[in-house]
């Protein structure tokens, strides 16, 4: 069973916030958004985060980095199972959330 969005986020119940507008219209699990439009969010989110990081860190180490990155992703296209995908995803976004 999913947890609402509060229980990741700061995001309390009417507290104003777009956030809360979001789980208002869709609900706390997001539950009226199908799976491609889900999707496309953390595809959306995962963007806006790579470029604040690039920003951050510089485009040289950004280029080191898809040099490093690609020949992973040609392996997991050709290696691992949709459904270990979406774990690995999942994986990846708590080892970010609590990288320093």
């Amino acid at each position: 069973m999913s947890k609402p969005l509060g229980y990741f986020t700061s995001t309390m119940p009417g507290d104003g916030s777009y956030l809360d507008e979001l789980q208002q219209q869709y609900g706390s699990t997001f539950e009226q958004l199908n799976k491609v439009e889900k999707l496309l969010l953390l595809q959306n989110i995962a963007q806006t985060l790579l470029g604040a990081e690039i920003n951050v860190i510089g485009s040289a180490v950004s280029a080191e980095a898809v040099s490093t990155v690609s020949p992973i992703v040609q392996g997991l296209y050709k290696r691992v199972t949709l459904a270990d995908l979406l774990g690995l995803a999942e994986a990846l976004v708590n080892q970010l959330k609590y990288q320093q």
